[in-house]
């Protein structure tokens, strides 16, 4: 009975934290059609093109610098458990620190970071003018989109997920407006849409800080305003294989795409129907992934070996749920979703013919979310790097050197393969972190059976 409540009462408070999460995380992709509806309204189409393709430039650069707030996260959720604010909020110090360092250094030098990028897709030339202005203005946004980040990171450690959810649907909607106001209104076309962005985007920041403010108070934000050695290290340590994760990910993904293209238009168009499914589904299981974050984190600053145990229980559970919803939805709406999202036949054939493969991918990578969260809060990202660019190497690159020239069904094999050893890697190193954990707790302090 103590275990079934024990159960109960961690699976209610991982669903308290995650539901404004899985909220905020939906306000992306509504952004995305929104400016999408906007820029397909402008006066031609190419604005259209330079819109949708740098949108998906910036997803990938800034998305590289998603350590600021996962990193932030683990080591914030600790510092929590711990009763240490303080410390929770140098650490933010710090992160914001290193925010506006890479942001300046994107600012200055990041059109060298894109051009490359560009280059590989080679946009017709129609899109170059407008493509290249895009990309130039929000680069001026970078600072204070990484500043975002961390804030994000330093809320979610702490717990404050509602909060959170206030900041993404602050500047989401803002963006909005401000890009209809701009790119419509004003008739400034793409250029609208990029400053629209990038204003939201200090704006959120200026909103960020005022919480800040109103969590911890003015007096003590600026007296640990200050620079120390051991917080930066300790950044530097968890974010480092982040960041090397991440661009393993990104690669598979690009590859994907990339190979994809190749083989047909139709095929590369299925592919992306494909990803944008698979996006959806991840804004819902990152908010279970978030949850666990915080909770692990900082039942580890506890050293509440049981509350750490029944999280686990709790996300995996709730974490599956889902999955087997949305499986679900696929079986029954599949079809209709896809018409929804394309008008050609020949595209909506194959994506639905690719439906089965999409749901065995959700199945194997489902997992690997809550084991994400889980390995951030323990700040165990050495693990999260290793497995990942295991898994890629052999799962995603090794495959595709065994197909040579694959077709569309031998990529999806080649995915499924990299989903399943991404998560049963990463998987196989929970138990032994659950054991060392326990074994710290016995050795140094009595464990606690319910969080302090």
């Amino acid at each position: 009975m103590r275990t079934v409540a024990a159960l109960k009462h961690a699976t209610h408070r991982h669903w308290a934290l995650a539901w404004p999460l899985i909220i905020a995380n939906s306000a992306t992709p509504l952004l995305g059609l929104a400016d999408a509806a906007i820029a397909g309204h402008l006066a031609a189409p190419f604005y259209l093109a330079a819109v949708t393709v740098g949108a998906e430039l910036f997803a990938i650069l800034f998305g590289t610098f998603l350590f600021l707030r996962m990193g932030t996260t683990g080591l914030v959720a600790q510092s929590e458990g711990r009763g240490d604010t303080h410390g929770g909020l140098q650490l933010l110090m710090h992160a914001l620190l290193m925010a506006i360092s890479i942001g300046l250094v994107l600012v200055f030098f990041g059109h060298w970071l894109l051009e490359p990028i560009v280059q590989i897709i080679r946009p017709a030339s129609e899109i170059d003018a407008p493509l290249a202005e895009y990309l130039e203005i929000r680069l001026l946004g970078a600072p204070a989109a990484l500043c975002i980040f961390a804030i994000t990171g330093w809320l979610v450690g702490r717990g404050r997920t509602k909060i959170s959810l206030y900041l993404a649907l602050g500047i989401n909607v803002v963006n909005i407006v401000l890009n209809y106001t701009l790119a419509i209104g004003l008739e400034m076309n793409s250029k609208g849409i990029a400053w629209g962005t990038v204003i939201s985007e200090y704006l959120g920041l200026i909103y960020g800080v005022v919480w800040l403010f109103i969590l911890v108070g003015q007096r003590d934000v600026w007296a640990n305003f200050r620079f120390r050695s051991k917080q930066l290290w300790e950044l530097v340590r968890v974010n480092g294989p982040l960041m090397l994760r991440t661009l393993a990910l990104h690669a598979v993904f690009a590859g994907l795409s990339i190979s994809a293209a190749r083989i047909g238009a139709i095929e590369a168009s299925a592919v992306g129907i494909f990803l944008v499914l698979l996006a959806t589904a991840a804004y819902a299981l990152d908010g279970f992934a978030y949850a666990s974050e915080i909770e692990a984190g900082q039942a580890l600053g506890q050293r509440n070996y049981s509350r750490f145990r029944d999280s686990l229980w709790a996300g995996a559970l709730l974490t599956l749920i889902t999955a087997a919803c949305m499986t679900l939805v696929i079986a029954v709406f599949g079809s209709a979703i896809v018409s929804a999202l394309t008008a050609h036949d020949a595209v909506i054939a194959e994506a639905t013919h690719r439906l089965n493969a999409f749901t065995l991918i959700l199945l194997a990578l489902c997992l690997s979310y809550w084991l994400d969260g889980v390995f951030i809060g323990l700040t165990r990202t050495i693990d999260m790097c290793v497995t990942m660019w295991l898994a890629a190497s052999i799962g995603w690159f090794g495959m595709l050197t065994w197909y040579q020239h694959p077709t569309l069904d031998e990529l999806f094999v080649a995915f499924l393969v990299f989903a399943i050893l991404r998560t049963t890697l990463l998987g196989a190193r929970l138990p032994m972190a659950m054991r060392q954990i326990n074994v710290r707790f016995s050795d140094h302090h009595p464990k606690v059976s319910e969080p302090a």
